[in-house]
């Protein structure tokens, strides 16, 4: 049923695009919406770092090497995951829930992804054409397989694309190079798959012209303004307690709040009794000139086995991806550099001036499975929107379509099973 109070005054903390399209799908439903971002600009953290895949066939619930191929990694020049040295309790509790995720529940959360990130996409083309937003999309994504025990995993994302009715294709190199005259394998592979709907495009400038499109609608952006606490009140109603110099009063009264500001979401969330199963990792990325246009690649690639992205964004290549379970730090470590120009080299060795690259890492907020993670908590008025990941363009844009349908009181597109908090494991 739904709900037609639509002067409601909700908060959005967070300007990434998860908090962009929630407010733009709430104030499309007549809510009053403000978006509270510290940043300067949207798009600035997690947002910055996302692959640009809009891509719900080669969307992944996460998975990490075996307990002991992970830890050897920190003494590998080429490392499938970046681990800095010593003992993290809290690091080691977590990854022990996504290697439970990935043994037990890996074939359904791969469903719930791909369902999830086939409406985000969906949506995403409506919205680029509703507004006649620029876009740099290309179609076509390949998920490249090296190893044999993440290619064990191909019959479930084969039965996960047939249920969700998305075409697919299981192939070879030689079937590759038939896509991808340039592709030229350096890396042997245990498998791969063509997913010709899947796309990739520039997700940060989508993020920015939704902004645009949000305030269309009258949502209001508020930056430089970082949220301190939120104490719910008696009639219903959360105040917010903010540092913002275009305030007058640090205390803001809103009648619902969705928190969508990645790891700063479960520090304003513990008090209040729920807590976010998530970590921060990094991810690291390079961006570079096309030097030889026909040797360089169309359609995406997706290497499994270091969780990289290799897209095409006009005249340049992005190659995005990596985790790392270190600090944070604007210059990437050597090891991460390497690694996204080696895996470039192996499948477009031609394509580009690889001694040219823009480097850049980010951090981001990882739930143990890598699922998103949406809904309500303890408190019926304060919604959480987060943990899409580095490849999470489309689970973003349809995660904040479901926040805004829950939040309207109306019935979900489709049933948000395993992504809500209350369906969502705390990692022990």
């Amino acid at each position: 049923m739904t709900n037609n109070n639509t002067h409601r005054q909700i908060a959005v903390i967070g300007g990434g695009l998860s908090g962009i399209c929630t407010a733009y799908f709430l104030a499309a439903k007549g809510f009053e919406v403000a978006v509270l971002e510290r940043r300067a600009n949207v798009a600035e953290e997690a947002t910055f770092g996302n692959s640009g895949l809009l891509a719900p066939g080669s969307a992944m619930p996460l998975t990490l090497p075996g307990r002991f191929a992970t830890f050897r990694c920190r003494f590998q020049d080429e490392p499938r995951v970046l681990l800095r040295s010593g003992i993290d309790m809290a690091r080691n509790r977590w990854m022990r829930g996504t290697r439970k995720a990935q043994q037990q529940e890996f074939a359904a959360n791969k469903l719930r992804l791909t369902r999830l990130s086939a409406y985000g996409q969906m949506l995403t083309r409506h919205l680029q054409e509703h507004h006649a937003l620029e876009h740099e999309n290309s179609d076509g994504v390949i998920h490249l397989f090296r190893h044999a025990a993440d290619a064990a995993r191909i019959p479930q994302l084969l039965e996960a694309a047939q249920q969700s009715e998305l075409k697919h294709k299981a192939v070879d190199a030689e079937a590759i190079r038939l896509l991808e005259p340039a592709f030229a394998s350096g890396a042997a592979l245990a498998g791969a798959i063509h997913y010709p709907q899947d796309q990739a495009g520039n997700c940060v400038l989508f993020a920015k012209q939704m902004r645009l499109a949000a305030q269309e609608l009258g949502v209001v952006f508020h930056f430089g303004c970082t949220v301190k606490s939120l104490q719910p009140e008696f009639g219903g109603r959360v105040a917010l307690e903010v540092e913002a110099p275009q305030f007058e009063s640090s205390r803001l009264m809103v009648d619902g709040v969705v928190v969508a500001a990645g790891l700063q979401s479960a520090n304003l969330l513990r008090p209040l009794g729920t807590v976010l199963p998530l970590h921060a990792l990094e991810s690291y990325s390079a961006l570079v000139p096309i030097k030889n246009p026909d040797d360089a690649p169309n359609a995406a690639l997706v290497d499994e086995a270091y969780k990289v992205a290799m897209t095409r964004i006009g005249n340049r290549i992005r190659i995005s991806g990596l985790l790392g379970f270190v600090s944070p730090s604007k210059t990437p470590p050597p090891k991460a550099l390497r690694n996204l120009l080696k895996i470039a080299g192996d499948y477009y060795p031609n394509a580009a001036n690889y001694n040219q690259a823009h480097f850049w890492s980010n951090s981001m907020a990882l739930t143990p499975s890598g699922m998103p993670l949406l809904g309500p908590t303890l408190q019926g008025n304060v919604y959480v929107n987060v943990g899409h990941g580095a490849s999470g363009w489309a689970a973003s844009v349809g995660s904040s379509a479901l926040v805004a349908e829950m939040l309207a009181g109306e019935e979900p597109a489709f049933d948000p099973e395993g992504l809500l908090l209350q369906h969502m494991p705390v990692a022990k």
